[in-house]
């Protein structure tokens, strides 16, 4: 089942309802393999889940990585794959506790909701468009006066939406990690109380930048990547914009397994990602799906990196569904 096709199908089903596609053994001679002299105990197909809004777009790229691992994993007796896209968290953790996903890409705060509420389990860093982790930038105008998280009190800041990792949850969670109490407006122009931090929600990378330019807000949030991408922040609005305040790594992107993945599974699920980058069979799910080129284990930087974020996550957990 070729990218295009798989899109195809998605536009289709997204009609129908059902935000699933499935490849059988016959969609891949690969599939239907010898083991190699291994025992093909498991018999039934790998299900990779992702989380998002806009099915069409993400489903025939999902449908790459888990083709491409049903593969790999077929001298374990993995005879097809899956590729579910749930609406929401809430949906996905349901998914996750009944079984019927085996595996997640998923930001990282969303992976660690995961894992509090259906115990998954963080398997694998992914490197998405070639990055190991990003960080989140609080910025406002030149001549705002603005210098550090304190000087918020007051002020209105712009985040992109409730479920953004970079721009709204790691900087709601630093500020309160900072003693800051953030109170969400019912509109632009109105003013917080004087001993808070208001803010909004603007929708796009590019609005947070404009809003903080025109000086319809305060301050703005987003990760390091866009506000160097000229798209996001073009170079007129961030000419007049400076950053003063930003949070430690945060792991691009995370791959994570459910709490009762057959063993044997999980292994060889975890040696096959660490191999993606260099695998010729895996050059299309290296530029289709979201540019992850990269797998790696959590440890040293990464893991630091993850504990702290994982203490962030523990500050602003009431937000999540």
């Amino acid at each position: 089942m070729t990218w295009m096709s798989c899109r195809f199908l998605a536009f289709l089903l997204l009609f129908a309802g059902v935000w699933t596609v499935a490849a059988s053994a016959n969609d891949t001679a690969a599939l239907s393999r010898p083991g190699d002299g291994q025992v093909a105990a498991i018999q039934r197909d790998l299900v990779i889940g992702r989380v998002s809004s806009d099915p069409v777009k993400t489903l025939p790229r999902l449908q790459v990585l888990s083709v491409y691992l049903a593969d790999q994993l077929a001298p374990l007796g993995i005879t097809g794959s899956q590729a579910i896209i749930a609406r929401s968290n809430a949906e996905m953790l349901l998914l996750l506790r009944s079984g019927q996903v085996d595996a997640v890409s998923e930001t990282v705060m969303s992976a660690f909701m995961f894992a509090d509420e259906a115990d998954a389990e963080l398997l694998m860093r992914e490197w998405k468009r070639g990055v190991s982790s990003y960080r989140s930038v609080l910025f406002s105008r030149t001549d705002s006066g603005i210098e550090t998280l304190d000087d918020l009190r007051g002020r209105v800041v712009a985040f992109e939406d409730r479920g953004s990792t970079s721009g709204f949850l790691i900087p709601m969670a630093m500020l309160r990690e900072h003693g800051l109490e953030a109170v969400e407006l019912p509109a632009p122009g109105i003013a917080p109380p004087p001993d808070k931090v208001g803010f909004v929600f603007v929708g796009t990378e590019i609005n947070i930048a404009a809003w903080v330019t025109r000086g319809m807000v305060d301050a703005g949030a987003l990760n390091d990547g866009d506000w160097q991408d000229v798209e996001r922040t073009p170079d007129g609005l961030r000419d007049q914009l400076s950053v003063f305040h930003q949070s430690s790594p945060i792991p691009r992107s995370v791959l994570i397994v459910r709490s009762d993945l057959e063993p044997e599974l999980r292994e060889a699920l975890r040696s096959t990602l660490a191999q993606i980058e260099h695998d010729p069979a895996a050059e299309e799910v290296r530029t289709a799906y979201y540019g992850v080129a990269r797998y790696d284990p959590f440890v040293g930087d990464a893991s630091r990196d993850l504990s702290r974020v994982r203490a962030l996550y523990d500050i602003v957990r009431d937000l999540f569904e």
